[in-house]
């Protein structure tokens, strides 16, 4: 029996799936970490740490059957992105990499901003850049930790450091590299203006692919680490989004993908490429080949019910606080929490953005609080899809993903905030399994991605918004939308007293 392997860097996690050619899952595994934040606003992971969650992963899915290690057919990635990966000449790393969460790259996010103009950036990148892409890092190292910049041999992304780990090969492919702000998106090239821009070559970047390329093979070292045979293919792979889509079955146009996980993102796949004339939302190069997609991202969205339950109910299960938020009407009596706490990207970019509760009063409970919370989060995901519909793409039914996906109660919030109706899927740790989808169609089992996914992703669950609740959602988020702009000033003070 023919296996295949995704394997997912997440930002709090690495996630292993071994699935069969049907698509179902034979074993997972994952290993949890932490975020280094050596200084306020930083926020750091060492390499190594997800080499060795690679290691532990997947020495525990290949361990599930005397067979398992010999059958494997190809080996897909998926990674967070925007991180920075350093390599000195020998390929030995040179600090930590620097993540898509950290906020020190702010200045330099402006200098570019200042220097290019929105239109310039929109022609050459199709994106704005906001702190924590690779282009911002390096300009930020370039100016703070010279002795490291000047001995910078390759830049790569966090999953193909995994993929160099693997195979001893250099790669990268279109779907990341849309994400370091330093791709001719449209034409799937790297940008020479703006490699010059940010002060390093070409030849410091790793050959472009696409995802399902196979850009090299288990390497004999790898193979005695990883407790698998070397040679196995392993394909380019892509960005977590690109590959939670393809996990999801959200691999045409019409339909999208909602995400709520640490972070959160809308997602939806075009055939012709198209950017936002304002840069509030990504374009980037989708998976498939000659395909694109839009994507709006929220920094704190699973992170803002997780930092509520850790300050406010430490220890308190998930389940008790959908319980408590369901006992609440829709729209929390009048509570409206912003999901801020590491600034915005959608539709603000606004790194200096904070978090709040507005409408506390004395009458508010727990339940209110944790509802508020949800539904800020819906509202921010609303506020994506809204700038969809501005560019004309107008998905009719959205897929849910993450930990969203998981709570019944968020699900209903959800499809009565979109006022769409909200899918679920068959299948889990979406990422790291589309990353495997991705693989089998690399290596020739499958004739492409779309036919893969009509193959092996099925509808699982379906709900409906409430006219109801969707109207009252709808007045809500105007209300919502409005608070931003009144408190953006006060948000820059608070900004400028805590930075030093």
């Amino acid at each position: 029996m023919r296996t295949l392997l995704g394997i997912d860097i997440g930002t709090s996690s690495t996630k292993t799936v071994l699935i069969d050619l049907s698509g179902k899952l034979l074993a997972s595994s994952q290993s949890e970490y932490q975020i280094d934040s050596p200084n306020p606003g930083w926020a750091e992971q060492h390499p190594e740490t997800w080499w060795r969650a690679v290691k532990q992963t997947v020495n525990a899915v290949l361990s599930v059957g005397e067979r398992t290690a010999r059958e494997v057919a190809g080996i897909g990635l998926s990674g967070q992105m925007h991180g920075t990966v350093l390599l000195d000449r020998n390929k030995a790393l040179l600090r930590p990499a620097i993540i898509w969460a950290d906020r020190r790259s702010r200045k330099q996010c402006d200098a570019v901003r200042e220097l290019l103009g929105e239109e310039r950036l929109r022609e050459l990148a199709g994106n704005s850049l906001s702190p924590g892409f690779m282009a911002a890092t390096v300009m930020w190292l370039k100016e703070n930790e010279p002795e490291v910049f000047t001995r910078i041999a390759t830049l790569l992304l966090p999953k193909d450091y995994i993929r160099f780990k693997l195979t001893g090969e250099l790669a990268t492919e279109v779907t990341d590299a849309s994400s370091t702000l330093l791709l001719d998106v449209k034409r799937r090239t790297w940008s020479e203006e703006l490699l010059r821009l940010v002060g390093i070559s070409s030849d410091q970047l790793p050959p472009l692919h696409e995802s399902q390329d196979i850009v090299g093979t288990v390497s004999e070292s790898a193979a005695k680490e990883l407790g698998m045979c070397p040679g196995i293919p392993v394909v380019a792979g892509g960005g977590d989004q690109s590959m939670a889509a393809i996990g999801n079955g959200v691999v045409r146009e019409g339909i999208a993908l909602s995400t709520i996980g640490t972070g959160g993102q809308l997602f939806t796949p075009i055939e012709t490429f198209k950017t936002d004339p304002h840069l509030r939302i990504h374009s980037f190069c989708h998976a498939i080949s000659g395909m694109w997609h839009l994507m709006g991202a929220i920094l704190s969205a699973g992170l803002s019910l997780r930092w509520f339950r850790e300050q406010i109910s430490p220890g308190m299960e998930y389940k008790a606080i959908d319980e408590a938020a369901a006992s609440v009407p829709p729209g929390s009596e009048g509570l409206v929490f912003l999901p801020y706490l590491l600034g915005e990207r959608t539709p603000h970019l606004d790194p200096s953005a904070r978090g709040c509760f507005v409408g506390l009063t004395i009458h508010h409970s727990f339940g209110h609080l944790a509802r508020a919370v949800m539904e800020g989060v819906a509202f921010a995901m609303r506020d994506c899809l809204d700038l969809f519909r501005e560019l004309g793409v107008n998905p009719g039914k959205i897929v849910l993903s993450g930990g969203g996906a998981t709570s019944a109660l968020w699900r209903q919030i959800q499809a009565d905030v979109y006022n769409r109706e909200v899918l679920t899927v068959n299948t889990c740790e979406e990422a790291a399994t589309g990353s495997a989808i991705l693989a089998g169609v690399g290596v020739g089992i499958y004739p492409s991605v779309q036919q893969a996914c009509a193959e092996l992703v099925k509808p699982e669950s379906s709900t409906s918004p409430h006219p109801e609740n969707a109207n009252r959602y709808a007045e809500l988020h105007e209300l919502y939308r409005s608070l931003y702009p009144l408190l953006k000033d006060s948000f820059h003070k608070l900004a400028d007293l805590t930075t030093d």
